[in-house]
């Protein structure tokens, strides 16, 4: 390439030196005025015929450089490998390819590249999909699915159904999965490796930005593990020309807005949105982070404490201890020339540092932290390693002027950054192929196997991994999955590479296959392992099959023309990163589609699963007394011996399963993409079409979006679950129960896009399809069949009451979610708890479970939402078919409404607390959770709780964790319980750090100076707020999903009010400042009308001893009464409370 370069300047040279003596006789006779007019125009020639050659010469040289190439897939790799910005002189850049979209995406796009190196994608996102025609057909033609090799694929590896964390109605606190997640979504709490929040989804927010940094902790320097983490913190700690610590969460949150970053193995990413009116002056603060951040010494130890915060919060999670144990267990000590260049980020700090790795063996050393901070940023901070992604409703002309203005500043500095040398192993070959027991933090049962790849990060337009994973992860009839349970040796399986960074990044990959095993597959776990070999051992001879090959391709391309929009931030974020991987065409459809089949790529990435070259992890608590080892930073134990060679010996001839095969072709796959005719007149909202004694069907067909999929939402009102806690852990048995019999079948569905899930609610069993419109029918028809067919075997009703029991004793390991437990078993009438399941589930049998399943089916009211793209008759249909297949009679209202659960009613002018010690005795944290109950639900109390929601979290996070840094968990949630509003502030500390005592101190402490903070606000700051929500709340739908389960909240709670967000703006509108202020203090402090809760599950690590004195202890005259009470002591303490009068429906 160098001396390519050369003969290009030479011949520069050469040529203007030819031009130029050339025109020198023909300037010699000519004088005066003319020759001068005659020279300046032959400068003027020889000036474009120069240009002209340049740029002849350039193109020229590309071909040249394309040529040399010697494959596709070569070609392929030097597009897609880290760190690509394309490195060519700005000025030919200006004007680069815009990305491949999906045909129906109505946003528009712009790649730029800035004169500093940044890369920036512009999204406009004036458009929406509404302007396509209801009627037309949308297919695509057979050439747009690549006969040529140019399909599509998604990079999603890892199979099965993943619960989304992130979907709650307002009315958080109706839940009855006895082990089901918390619906409390917090407005703002933690994110793994991140400096920021984890925040309930706000997608009418469309304004935002991302910046990927192409640094992470694999360049952590040697000495000071955790650095690039610890500098992602300090970067949001104000800049020069903004320089407050806080004033850009600040003005984000005042906007309706909040700021994110997380740290990875190779990239770092930034990410912020706001409500679009203050996107410019947002993108302007945002951008001068990466322009001139302050890195204050004075912060500095604040910040190393949030991090150590963050460390102490993934001690309870055994998935961010299993990536620590990858890197330790593989990486013990090697020479310190490979340790400077790997970092072994994940094996001494989990990819997070603490206070250990970041402030006290540095201060042993020496070694000035803050100096290698700011010479990290200076040399890894660079322009020519950023890239920008930027979406809003402006134009795109408008968004390039102001990223150019907002980014063109930011300073260039060259120096790649550090990364691993090729050559050198990514694990030690003698510590990798070996056998390793763990103890986890929970109760469960896994195998791991892992077999580790070169770096396919050039392979992302074939994407091998993803063939084999969905093979091997496969669920249907011959799969190993389905064979391991008729053996009743697995519940799960789930195989690929998941695509975190530190299981795939330009170092290396990894390929797991993770099996939760029962009772009888821990046992037998040899079987389980040799049924992978085996089916791995088919799929070798065999050799890739194109068939299948181009069916996920279909399906994935399926899923990437018709998804709804993302939201926002998540969208920016992920395409900031892409970015750094993939060409400009690329970048929104490298992650998601695969591009062409490669017979030899796949063969050569699936003859290396072999036995011999797996390491197995087994994942067990009945592996403690075998385990005499520690993990470095979290404890865990574990040990490590030589895979057995009995084993080793078996899988040299592994016979031929014949139980074992290839998945059959998908039934459930869409081919009809056309748009249902609107009917008229269009409906708002949902409207009744049909109804009788059975069920009331609700439907709206859509005409907004106009996308080929549709929404199916069914409650089966039902009376008998809610007659004892053994009915309540009954009906979560079964829906367990369906979920594993129905899966054999219906995982076809599932990998087609077709979405469905059972759940347990208060007001029965819900059953959710969504997905393509062309086959939901089907799937629903398939499901409804198994439940009214439902029939189980002794082993398989042994085996998921063994999972649902481990899932339960794993619940009440988390200290949030016991918090969360005790809180609800003090507010409802009726809670019954996952201590109380567990208490019940053995002596539970086969024959009560299928009793109470017929049952439960003899008397049901369906109340259903059709919503999307099907006709109205068409829904009725699905609603015969359920009726003629369930046989069931009418359920009577009265006897339904008369068991339904109530709320307690707190004494007034009363502080109660439930204190409790964490059933984990290992875990660190003490959770402090305080409640204010607050009124029976009106459109006017709950918009004036909304709105204190948006006033006080960021004041709250900022003096709790950032301030005060009692915890990396700190947020405040609004909640609905059974009608009753409430508001809550969730703590979550490290308990050898700060006694619960001095926590809830510093709390009522923030709730007293939050007073002043709100009473101190000009009415501009107070409107803004107001304004804020008020535009959230009139913001369009983003995608069909968000609409639909806004009006399924309405119907699931018996509500009924779709037009809920227009009235609340109107109660918004006639807010002051006053009536605010005047609301938090009667609700929030010391008020006769002060109703308050607060939980407190302390840690064993605590040196704070629970109060044994007096449970009433009168404090000041003006404080309330307090209450102290112990777990054992709430039902009694219950039955001396009013409960509220029940809610009237329809309204609020």
């Amino acid at each position: 390439m160098g001396a390519m370069r050369v003969v290009v300047a030479a011949a520069r040279v050469a040529a203007g030196e030819v031009v130029v003596g050339a025109l020198v006789p023909i300037l010699v006779p000519v004088g005066g005025l003319v020759q001068v007019a005659v020279l300046l125009l032959l400068l003027v020639a020889v000036g474009a015929a120069l240009l002209l050659l340049l740029v002849g010469v350039g193109a020229a040289l590309l071909l040249l450089l394309a040529a040399d190439d010697p494959s596709p897939l070569i070609s392929a790799q030097a597009s897609a490998a880290p760190n690509i910005i394309n490195p060519f002189p700005s000025q030919l850049q200006q004007k680069m390819p815009p990305p491949t979209k999906s045909p129906f995406d109505p946003k528009d796009y712009r790649v730029i590249r800035l004169e500093n190196g940044i890369v920036a994608l512009l999204i406009s996102a004036e458009r929406t999909r509404s302007s396509r025609v209801p009627g037309e057909t949308n297919r695509l033609s057979e050439s747009s699915r690549g006969e040529s090799g140019e399909d599509s694929e998604e990079e999603e590896t890892t199979e099965g159904t993943s619960e989304d964390a992130g979907a709650t109605s307002e009315d958080g606190d109706h839940v009855t999965s006895l082990s089901e997640d918390d619906t409390d979504v917090p407005s703002k709490a933690s994110a793994t490796g991140s400096h920021g929040l984890r925040r309930k989804k706000d997608q009418s927010i469309v304004a935002a930005c991302a910046v990927c940094v192409g640094v992470g902790s694999f360049s952590d320097p040697n000495d000071v593990p955790g650095l690039a983490h610890l500098l992602e913190h300090m970067v949001f700690m104000g800049s020069e020309k903004y320089p407050g610590e806080n004033s850009f969460d600040t003005f984000t949150a005042k906007h309706g807005g909040y700021g994110n970053a997380c740290t990875g193995c190779e990239k770092t990413v930034f990410e912020f949105c706001i409500h679009q009116p203050y996107f410019r002056e947002a993108l302007d603060r945002f951008a001068q982070f990466f322009v001139s951040p302050q890195l204050l010494e004075g912060s500095l130890d604040r910040e190393i404490e949030a991090v150590d915060n963050e460390f102490q919060d993934a001690f309870q999670s055994d998935q961010k201890q299993n990536r620590a144990a990858v890197w330790f267990l593989y990486c013990e000590p090697k020479p310190s020339s490979f340790e400077v260049h790997v970092g072994f980020m994940w094996g001494r700090s989990c990819g997070v540092g603490n206070t250990e790795s970041l402030k006290k063996t540095p201060k042993k050393k020496g070694i000035n932290v803050g100096k290698h901070l700011r010479d990290f940023h200076l040399h890894s901070y660079s322009s020519n390693h950023m890239t920008v992604a930027v979406m809003s409703r402006d134009p795109l002309d408008t968004l390039e002027a102001w990223t150019r203005e907002s980014f063109s500043s930011v300073p260039s500095r060259q120096p790649s950054p550090t990364s691993v040398p090729s050559g050198i192993p990514a694990f030690e070959d003698a510590l990798f192929c070996r056998l390793y027991k763990v103890v986890p933090v929970k109760d469960i049962q896994e195998v791991h196997i892992t077999w580790l790849l070169p770096s396919l990060m050039n392979q992302y337009r074939i994407k091998p991994m993803h063939y084999l994973g969905w093979l091997l992860g496969h669920e249907g009839k011959g799969s190993v999955l389905s064979l391991l349970k008729k053996r009743h040796l697995a519940t799960t399986l789930v195989s690929g590479n998941g695509g975190e960074s530190y299981e795939y990044n330009s170092s290396y990959s990894l390929f797991t296959c993770t099996i939760t095993l029962t009772n009888k597959g821990l046992e037998n776990v040899l079987e389980c392992i040799n049924v992978v070999f085996q089916y791995l051992k088919i799929l070798r001879d065999l050799g890739p099959q194109e068939w299948i090959y181009r069916e996920i391709q279909v399906v994935e391309e399926n899923e990437f023309n018709f998804k709804d929009e993302d939201d926002p931030v998540d969208c920016v974020s992920a395409l900031c990163e892409s970015m750094q991987y993939f060409p400009e065409e690329d970048y929104l459809t490298g992650d998601d589609l695969m591009f062409q089949y490669d017979h030899q790529s796949i063969a050569a990435v699936q003859d290396l699963l072999t036995p011999e070259r797996a390491n197995i992890v087994l994942v067990s608590k009945t592996f403690a007394p075998l385990c005499d080892r520690k993990e470095q930073w979290f404890g865990t134990k574990f040990s490590s011996e030589e895979i057995p060679s009995d084993w080793t010996a078996g899988w040299q001839n592994l016979p031929i399963n014949p139980d074992l095969h290839l998945p059959s072709p998908n039934i459930f796959i869409a081919t009809d993409f056309t748009l249902k005719t609107c009917i008229s007149p269009l409906q708002k909202y949902p409207v009744v079409v049909e109804e009788c004694d059975h069920y009331k069907l609700w439907f709206r067909q859509d005409s907004v979006f106009l996308v080929p999929r549709a929404y199916v939402h069914m409650l089966f009102r039902t009376a008998v679950h809610l007659e004892s806690a053994r009915n309540a852990f009954m009906m979560d048995l079964f829906l367990h129960l369906m979920k594993t019999l129905v899966g054999e079948v219906a995982y076809a569905a599932d990998v087609a896009q077709l979405h469905y899930s059972f759940s347990a609610e208060v007001q029965g069993m819900v059953l959710c399809l969504d997905g393509l419109n062309h086959k939901l029918p089907l799937l629903l028809e398939t499901l409804i069949n198994f439940v009214a067919d439902f029939s189980a075997s002794e082993e398989q009703f042994q085996t998921t009451k063994d999972d649902v029991t481990r899932n339960l004793q794993n619940y009440l390991l988390r200290p949030k979610k016991y918090a969360k437990s005790l809180r609800l078993k003090i507010l409802q009438h009726k809670y019954w708890s996952a201590a109380d399941a567990l208490s019940i589930v053995d002596s539970v049998t086969l024959k009560e479970l299928t009793e109470f399943v017929d049952t439960l089916r003899q008397q049901m009211y369906v109340e259903a939402l059709v919503q999307g793209n099907m006709t109205s008759e068409e829904a009725k249909q699905l609603m015969k078919y359920l009726c003629s297949r369930l046989q069931f009679s009418p359920l009577p209202m009265s006897l339904y409404d008369q068991l339904q659960p109530r709320t307690v009613q707190l004494p007034a002018n009363t502080h109660i607390t439930v204190e409790a010690m964490s059933k984990d005795k290992q875990s660190p944290s003490t959770v402090i959770v305080d409640y204010f109950q607050c009124a029976p639900r009106s459109l006017t109390e709950s918009v004036m709780l909304q709105l204190l929601m948006r006033c006080i979290n960021e004041p709250c996070f900022d003096t709790l964790r950032t301030k005060k840094q009692l915890g990396y968990d700190v947020f405040c949630t609004d909640h609905d319980t059974f009608g009753i509003i409430g508001a809550s502030l969730t703590l979550c500390t490290h308990g050898s750090k700060y006694s619960a005592e001095y926590a809830c101190g510093c709390i009522d402490q923030f709730f007293e100076d939050f007073l002043n903070i709100l009473s101190s606000w000009t009415e501009s700051d107070f409107h803004s707020h107001v304004d804020s929500l008020i535009q959230r709340k009139l913001e369009p739908d983003i995608c069909l999903e968000e609409e639909v389960n806004r009006n399924w909240s309405e119907i699931l709670f018996q509500l009924y009010r779709f037009d809920r967000l227009v009235k609340e703006v109107e109660v918004l509108r006639h807010v002051t400042q006053e009536g605010m202020v005047e609301w938090y203090q009667r609700y929030i402090l010391p008020h006769p009308k002060h109703r308050r809760l607060t939980i407190k599950v302390v840690s064993h690590h605590t040196t704070a001893v629970l109060d044994s004195g007096d449970k009433k202890l009168e404090s000041s005259v003006d404080s309330p009464m307090a209450v102290l009470l112990k777990e054992e002591e709430v039902e009694a303490f219950k039955q001396n409370c009013p409960l509220y009068p029940r809610g009237e429906k329809g309204g609020d």
